[in-house]
């Protein structure tokens, strides 16, 4: 329904290419491995974790509970083990779901990174691209965090700690993207679209 597939294990580069680079298409942001970016987008997002674990704090200090080992504090860790694993592949079906309906959109994923990624050789506009690219950092981290700091605490101990933790997590888990959109806000002229070709390679080209 929405042209979006599952694909397994990305290899090479051979799996995902399936045209050619047109002629007057430049390629930007250029990465040599998905780890040291990963470390740059960790270094860009660095304040707004530190600003949220302190939001955090302030937020259950005056809480009256002492934290032990129990079997609550196990079960909320494996929820939020579990919820992290499976919101990273939601994750990148948000991504796909920002492209445009009718684009074969794939999901991979790269043992060698340990990450999955997804695949779409269409050209969109630099405003689509960036919507595309920030949306699953919004909608499973910081939204839900900002709800979570504005409600009262009305869930339990220490399940409430769990909870905001996925959503630290999951915006954390972003980082990657923010690496992407610095490229993308510095190197991509305005009216250009955008597109993927390969892993590790993007290009812009101008719109019609």
């Amino acid at each position: 329904m929405f042209n979006i597939k599952y694909k397994g294990n990305y290899i090479s580069d051979e799996q995902l290419i399936k045209r050619e680079i047109p002629k007057n298409a430049e390629e930007f942001g250029k990465i040599k491995s998905i780890k040291n970016e990963l470390g740059k987008g960790f270094l860009m997002i660095l304040p707004l974790f530190i600003l949220m674990i302190v939001l955090i704090y302030f937020k259950v200090k005056d809480l009256d509970y002492h934290l032990s080992m129990n079997i609550e504090v196990i079960v909320s860790f494996f929820i939020v083990i579990i919820s992290v694993y499976l919101l990273t592949f939601v994750h990148e079906v948000i991504h796909a779901l920002f492209y445009p309906l009718k684009s074969q959109k794939e999901i991979w994923k790269s043992k060698k990174d340990g990450a999955y990624f997804v695949y779409c050789e269409d050209a969109i506009s630099k405003k689509r691209y960036i919507i595309m690219v920030l949306a699953p950092m919004f909608i499973l981290g910081i939204i839900p965090f900002i709800i979570w700091l504005l409600l009262p605490n009305i869930i339990p101990m220490p399940y409430n700690i769990a909870v905001v933790m996925i959503f630290l997590l999951m915006t954390i888990v972003a980082m990657g993207d923010v690496s992407n959109i610095y490229y993308v806000l510095k190197e991509v002229p305005k009216k250009h679209k955008l597109f993927n070709y390969g892993l590790l390679r993007s290009f812009y080209i101008k719109e019609d």
